[in-house]
């Protein structure tokens, strides 16, 4: 950071939030952030922000916020590229498809209505990834309505968990369990192709080295505790004295820490670690404002892939029951409220509070869904809008802003 900056600002500290492919906003965001001379201390990360984190965190400044950019660019550019259906989930649907046919014999101008339609459809890929990613995306916004609902009661996480491990409502899963048999399935998407290409272009030991402290955010399941893992935990040290055995192990279990962040429950896998589950805590805690202030940082960066819209927050009685099925109107809300939170702080503390997130979200880019061309888009668009933002940086400083209404 120019001297000039780092004297005015100090310590800086960039919060990645999640939100899937639509991090893509973030990368570009940050990497102009980065450019303009920013170099930040620390980076606080979950979910799909800490995907992001690793380049930046590898190589501090413009070389690693390009690199971020690129790994988008290449690598994570279809829904492909990031998970494969679970082969419990596949073979279910396989199974399915296959008795679809038999039931549909002696109907139709073939012979088979099934055979006519296939016929009729030119991309049936298209129509069966479609089919298969539907009820997955259905899921993944259930569960985070569910953890969002939960905001709105005391002791949120304890009461949630008490719900679902009562005795009636276990014995109801048992019942349907007994015929889909989703024990033996722990989740419907498998990350390994994300995993494997973000294991091929980072340096782990170029991240543990870093002059950045990374602080990675999951959740507890057993508790719903948000816990903080870092780069720069004891049990990671990596001195003359490990042999390449102990350097293996400290690889191992960072990438763990890792992959628990961005462990979308029930999507992906929960990760275990000495006797606890971790999740991605994105869904409990999008927004970690108290963890991001008792950093001790100067100046903090929050980095949102939700889009500005104006959001009605003042409660009524009859729309409030209606909003309760209204996913991204609850987001907002919620959101709201935490960035209300937030610059309370700031100017409480004298920190210099900046939050950044995207105008809008283009058609195509969604949790698990993008398309290499929305990419280009994404690209052109934040870079000219960050360049009106930083021209004139200190007009967006919460800190002297008038409070949130």
């Amino acid at each position: 950071m120019p001297d000039s900056l780092s004297t005015k600002y100090g310590k800086t500290l960039f919060v990645f939030c999640g939100g899937g492919c639509k991090a893509i906003h973030q990368a570009v965001a940050a990497a102009e952030v980065v450019n303009a001379g920013f170099t930040p201390s620390h980076i606080m990360s979950s979910s799909a922000g800490t995907c992001n984190a690793l380049g930046f965190v590898e190589n501090p400044g413009p070389v690693g916020a390009e690199k971020t950019i690129r790994i988008w660019e290449n690598y994570i550019t279809s829904p492909e590229a990031i998970y494969e259906v679970h082969p419990f989930l596949r073979d279910k649907l396989t199974r399915l498809l296959g008795v679809v046919p038999m039931a549909t014999q002696d109907c139709g101008p073939s012979g088979s209505i099934l055979h006519d339609v296939r016929r009729a459809i030119k991309f049936l890929p298209l129509v069966l990834s479609f089919c298969v990613r539907m009820p997955l995306r259905v899921a993944g916004r259930t569960v985070s309505f569910l953890f969002r609902l939960m905001d709105t009661f005391e002791a949120q996480h304890q009461s949630f968990r008490r719900l679902v491990q009562a005795p009636e409502i276990l014995e109801a899963f048992d019942e349907v369990d007994k015929y889909f048999e989703f024990k033996r399935m722990k989740a419907f998407l498998d990350p390994f192709p994300l995993l494997a290409r973000l294991g091929e272009q980072i340096d782990l030991q170029k991240v543990l080295t870093s002059s950045i402290v990374w602080h990675i955010i999951t959740e507890r399941y057993e508790d719903g505790a948000t816990v903080l893992f870092s780069n720069k935990d004891p049990d990671l040290v990596i001195d003359e004295h490990t042999d390449a055995r102990s350097q293996k192990v400290k690889y191992d279990t960072f990438y763990k820490r890792i992959r628990a962040s961005m462990a979308l429950y029930p999507l992906f896998e929960l990760v275990e670690m000495d006797g606890f589950r971790y999740l991605d805590a994105d869904l409990a805690n999008p927004l970690p404002v108290e963890e991001a202030f008792n950093l001790g940082c100067d100046t903090i960066f929050i980095f949102l892939n939700v889009p500005k819209r104006s959001v009605r927050v003042d409660p009524h009685p009859l729309r409030d029951l209606v909003e309760l099925n209204d996913l991204l109107r609850l987001n907002e809300r919620y959101i709201h409220h935490r960035l209300k939170e937030a610059q309370v702080k700031a100017k409480e503390e004298g920190i210099n509070l900046f939050v950044i997130r995207p105008d809008e979200i283009p058609a195509g880019l969604g949790l698990l869904e993008i398309d290499g061309k929305v990419i280009e888009f994404v690209k052109g668009h934040e870079r000219k809008k960050m360049k009106d933002y930083l021209a004139d940086l200190e007009a967006h400083n919460l800190r002297f802003a008038p409070p949130l209404s």
